[in-house]
């Protein structure tokens, strides 16, 4: 039974990165900044740079999505708990990669731990306790994102047209951000940097929730340090082999965008991401920065809206997938 509930929490972990870690490159890629090939190393590089300090960051997040506190103890100490929470969500967002759908993995998360929850002790505590600490945050994340975008551009655009005193020399050019479609070296630079600073963000965020139902078990001679590492490593292995799809998905489907508006749409996520994991949040870094592609289309007026229809769908129906999905695990294995 270990060894079949270590190989779900990888595969889990395969999932996610297939699904979630080239999100902070679709701006680059889908602006035309990096290569495919480039965005991808990029990305993944980054995550696993954010999952090795997931330890340090994402604690309140270990807390908060291994149930702790949320789930009684002797439902925690159920072995049929712990494998029906894994395979809810491992199969949720293996679905979803294979669909190309960019899914939350943190809902996923959230539906399969209520799921297996209350198909155990049959409690509706469990939803009360998410709420406020999974539910909100989920809801009004993209929202949130999508908002902060479009006033972000739309200062920058006002601050561009302002007058602007410049003490120069005749010969001397100067680039003033948002005003005009080229970008200079020192702006690519620094989209570069906000994707890298996603990813990162996104290794940080998710690698704990992952870890979170590994440490469930009782039997697996790992530290907990062991245990992120090796997720991390995981998520890695799923975001370099199989994410192809998504990231087409993410970066050429949703919208067109130049490389300032994928700038400002990455600088809104990885804000939102990395204060969402210190106040442990279960914010989803999917619903984040599609939340920022979605502003960017807005803008643009090049939003492909039947995408963004299927996409938020596909979110809708995430957690009650999951949940069905656990209960169902857990009324197999007891023989109800």
């Amino acid at each position: 039974m270990t060894l079949v509930f270590l190989f779900v929490v990888l595969l889990l972990s395969v999932a996610n990165g297939a699904n979630d870690n080239f999100k902070g490159m679709a701006t680059l890629w889908g602006s035309d900044t990096l290569s495919y090939r480039r965005a991808l190393l990029f990305a993944n590089a980054a995550t696993f740079a954010g999952g090795c300090v997931a330890l340090v960051f994402g604690a309140a997040l270990l807390k908060t999505f291994s149930g702790k506190g949320i789930v009684a103890p002797e439902t925690l100490a159920n072995g049929e708990f712990a494998l029906a929470f894994s395979i809810g969500a491992a199969a949720t967002v293996s679905l979803a990669t294979l669909l190309r759908y960019p899914i939350s993995t943190t809902h996923a998360i959230v539906g399969a731990l209520a799921g297996s929850a209350f198909a155990i002790d049959g409690s509706a505590s469990v939803f009360s306790s998410l709420f406020g600490k999974a539910f909100v945050p989920l809801l009004f994340s993209p929202l949130l994102a999508m908002g902060l975008t479009y006033i972000l551009w739309q200062a920058g655009r006002w601050m561009a047209s302002a007058p602007v005193a410049l003490a120069a020399g005749p010969q001397r050019n100067v680039s003033i951000p948002f005003s005009g479609q080229a970008t200079s070296q020192l702006e690519d630079k620094g989209h570069i940097a906000s994707g890298l600073t996603v990813c990162f963000a996104r290794g940080v965020n998710d690698t704990p929730k992952i870890a979170s139902i590994l440490l469930l078990s009782q039997s697996l001679a790992l530290s907990k340090q062991e245990i992120v590492v090796l997720i991390a490593f995981f998520m890695v292995v799923g975001g370099f082999f199989f994410s192809a799809s998504i990231a087409e998905v993410l970066s050429k489907k949703i919208t067109g965008m130049t490389p300032r508006q994928g700038l400002v749409g990455n600088v809104v996520t990885a804000g939102l991401v990395l204060f969402a994991s210190k106040l442990g949040l279960g914010v989803s870094t999917t619903h984040v920065s599609v939340g920022s592609l979605f502003g960017i289309g807005a803008l643009s007026g090049e939003a492909r809206w039947r995408k963004v229809g299927e996409i938020v769908l596909a979110w809708v129906a995430t957690l009650p997938c999951a949940f069905l999905v656990a209960f169902a695990i857990v009324l197999l294995l007891s023989g109800s």
